[in-house]
């Protein structure tokens, strides 16, 4: 039976959001294919009839869970202040510590990266770059936006690692309110150049 193009890039989407949320609760490297294949509930097989190995897995995993988080910021409107507070709470909370496979991949993988193969390292860069596009639209400054990105990712990583429930709780308030006192003091910078 032949299979029509929609039909493959649809199997294939599903292969990846699948792969994406086990690769982020269990680590991509200490996956094996045959654990990234029944997450997905497909045989190893079906994932070879897709990608290449698993390096051409990992970047295609990577490319489709940065862009979710780029297409997340992009969502934000830039002149709605609480609408940035509202999204920089929901990063820094505690169903996204709890829940790694339903989040951003940034906590969970960037770790990974820095063994990995180029193209990897290739895909993480292009897809970090557009976050940061995105980050930078909210922010006014592209600075501040590497600052927001490396506050929170570091957040969600170090609460993460915490035993103690309180402990990350204030690890993210922390954060949240740094965050929110930076955003807030560079568009009001911002605003008084402009005038």
């Amino acid at each position: 039976m032949r299979y029509t193009t929609e039909y493959k890039e649809n199997a294939r989407a599903k292969l990846v959001e699948a792969g994406g949320s086990y690769a982020k609760k269990h680590g991509f490297s200490s996956s094996g294919m045959a654990d990234l294949a029944a997450a997905a509930g497909v045989t190893t097989g079906s994932l070879y009839k897709h990608f290449n190995g698993k390096s051409d897995f990992f970047v295609a995993l990577l490319t489709a869970e940065l862009k979710r988080t780029a297409d997340l910021y992009a969502s934000v409107d830039p002149t709605d202040n609480l609408q940035i507070k509202r999204t920089l709470e929901s990063y820094l909370s505690m169903s996204h510590v709890a829940h790694p496979d339903a989040g951003c991949p940034l906590p969970s993988l960037t770790p990974e990266i820095s063994r990995a193969e180029d193209t990897v390292k290739e895909a993480f860069e292009k897809g970090v770059q557009s976050i940061h596009k995105n980050v930078n639209a909210l922010t006014g400054d592209a600075d501040t936006a590497w600052v927001i990105m490396a506050q929170n990712i570091g957040a969600v990583m170090l609460a993460r690692a915490m035993k103690s429930e309180a402990l990350q709780r204030e690890i993210l308030s922390a954060v949240r309110q740094a965050g929110g006192k930076l955003i807030s003091s560079d568009k009001d910078l911002h605003t008084s150049e402009q005038r």
